[in-house]
């Protein structure tokens, strides 16, 4: 799960015209699926460079298992990270005057939350942004807020809660928004996301947004987008109210003929119909392009649809700068670390490695001898001479089923456990049986042979075929409570232990399931002992908590160590 040397996939819900996940996308996210119900929005979406990865979809008609075979089918073979977007948000914006009872995007969070579940049970996400205004979380909403965030706290996640304002991030606007960052609660459990704090220096202000631009053209039923000069966007209603200043020094006010100023911030960039602000002259509304630029688009940027639907998609979107300060936080705090670790341990492994001849091995049968001659025993040079040997006698599973019990106890006698050469015949007897003598490579099949526990199976995915799982026994689940200071449930076998196998998950690296796991166990050999742990000479020092010292405030704050017996492993 090394995610910073490649693009983090994602799906949009409710996507808009792309203002978050314009931020999202440069920080090194990547959506594979962008949904929304506004044709214009999708059109916006699809033409500017976002692979064109957006779909006309009513979201609050569609099922999860619906929006499951959607995103299958449109990106198919990808597994989605995270979900990003929020529901419509009139119903429970201060702004909104003419409040219905019965609008159904007043729904639209609880329907988010239930999407979101399914989508997290289909592909195990690790996070989710949902936005939305910050009239959520006013008294008269308290019941429905609290219901939405117990929904996606239901739906597998820790949430986390603020708000931000888009002007202390670059933007020259004063935006307060409502955010809720889930971070999966089983595969992050040691995870408390921090909100970005903004960027110092003097705020931005409208001057700095758009002074200098040339004057827009108006609105005309027969006008193009090629024909607007300057920018497409840059059109505007022609001004008739003689509320309009046409340049002289008066204010304007009124809920309609809110006038901005140069060194001050924008108002919200929110509009009705008549409501777009006027621009700092007085003499007319802010072009669609002003608003854009007020928001933190780039100029690049360019919304389609008629002028109506223009505002409406300037009005809904996530400034793109503030989008990028949570994706830069949720990209660091989710696998900055994990990437750290990735790195410091592999590096450890290259030249610290523990050298066994099973480890050469690619062979399935060989790395499944190896696994049987190791449990509850020690590597060391007995278990050594005993895999050299039992391969001379019995090369593949058709030898081994046909073997005498006396000759397979005879080679494994100075380990003990002589169960083991009466197992063995009977696990190569069902690969003959079953599986034409070859080894399985799926976790189903591997446990359903005679003498195959959780951790043998998952051994021979990751150190045989290479597959994308973790392999956990008392080493790695001591290590994994250390370094995050978690404390586990117990259980007699850690290899079954959801909690553990839900966090072990998560940190292999793509395309490194096999270094990474015996990286883990030669570091728990080396450092990290059940006994004397040599903590100052780890590799992970500096990022293991149990390393750190301990509060003085807080003599709990390093974890028990644990008092299960070591065991060593290939």
């Amino acid at each position: 799960m090394s995610a910073l040397n490649h693009s983090i996939p994602v799906i949009s819900l409710f996507s808009g015209a792309g203002g978050l996940d314009l931020g999202f996308q440069q920080q090194g996210f990547r959506t594979v699926l962008a949904l929304d119900v506004d044709k214009a929005a999708v059109e916006t979406y699809n033409a500017n460079k976002f692979d064109r990865c957006a779909v006309q979809c009513d979201l609050g008609r569609i099922q999860g298992a619906e929006l499951m075979a959607l995103v299958e089918g449109r990106a198919s073979g990808i597994r989605p990270r995270g979900v990003i977007g929020g529901p419509p948000c009139q119903t429970f914006s201060i702004g909104n005057v003419r409040k219905n009872t019965n609008d159904r995007r007043g729904a639209l969070g609880l329907h988010y939350a239930r999407l979101l579940g399914a989508l997290n049970r289909g592909f195990e996400l690790d996070f989710f942004v949902f936005e939305n205004v910050t009239g959520l979380k006013n008294p008269k909403h308290s019941r429905r807020y609290k219901d939405i965030v117990s929904a996606l706290e239901g739906a597998g996640f820790d949430v986390f809660v603020a708000q931000l304002n888009s002007n202390s991030f670059g933007i020259a606007q004063n935006r307060k928004r409502l955010f809720l960052v889930g971070i999966n609660s089983r595969r992050f459990p040691w995870l408390k996301y921090q909100f970005p704090h903004g960027i110092e220096g003097k705020p931005r202000n409208v001057g700095d947004a758009i002074r200098g631009l040339p004057e827009p053209i108006f609105f005309q039923r027969s006008l193009t987008a090629d024909q607007i000069p300057f920018h497409p966007n840059h059109w505007t209603m022609r001004p008739r109210s003689p509320k309009f200043g046409f340049g002289k020094s008066k204010k304007s006010d009124g809920r309609s003929f809110r006038r901005l100023e140069w060194g001050k911030p924008s108002r919200t960039v929110a509009y009705g119909n008549r409501e777009i602000h006027l621009h700092p002259r007085g003499h007319r509304r802010l072009s669609v392009l002003e608003a854009m630029l007020l928001q933190g688009f780039r100029v690049d940027f360019v919304l389609r649809g008629n002028l109506s639907e223009q505002v409406t998609q300037v009005s809904n979107a996530v400034p793109p700068p503030l989008a990028a300060a949570l994706a830069q936080t949720l990209h660091s705090q989710l696998y900055g670390q994990v990437h750290i670790l990735h790195q410091s341990l592999l590096d450890w492994f290259r030249t610290h490695q523990r050298r066994f001849p099973w480890r050469k091995e690619r062979d399935p049968f060989k790395v499944l001898v190896a696994e049987k001659l190791l449990q509850q025993t020690a590597a060391n040079r007995h278990v050594v001479q005993a895999y050299r040997a039992f391969l001379r006698a019995f090369p593949n599973s058709q030898a081994l089923a046909k073997a005498r019990p006396a000759a397979v106890k005879r080679i494994i006698e100075p380990l003990g456990l002589h169960y083991r050469g009466v197992e063995m015949i009977e696990l190569a007897k069902a690969l003959c049986d079953r599986h034409d003598g070859a080894v399985p490579s799926t976790l189903k099949e591997l446990l359903a042979l005679p003498g195959i526990g959780d951790y043998c199976a998952r051994a021979v995915l990751a150190f045989a075929y290479g597959k994308q799982v973790p392999v956990v026994d008392t080493n790695v689940a001591r290590f994994l409570s250390r370094f995050f200071g978690l404390k586990f449930s117990k259980s007699a076998n850690p290899s079954r232990n959801r909690q553990l196998l839900d966090v072990a998950t998560a940190l292999v690296p793509d395309g490194m399931a096999r270094d990474f796991n015996l990286a883990i166990l030669d570091l728990c050999a080396a450092h990290c002992s059940s006994d004397s742990p040599t903590c100052t000479s780890c590799p992970l020092r500096k990022q293991c908590r149990y390393a750190q010292p301990p509060k003085l405030a807080d003599p709990s704050s390093r974890p028990e160590r644990s008092d299960a017996t070591s065991r060593e492993s290939k």
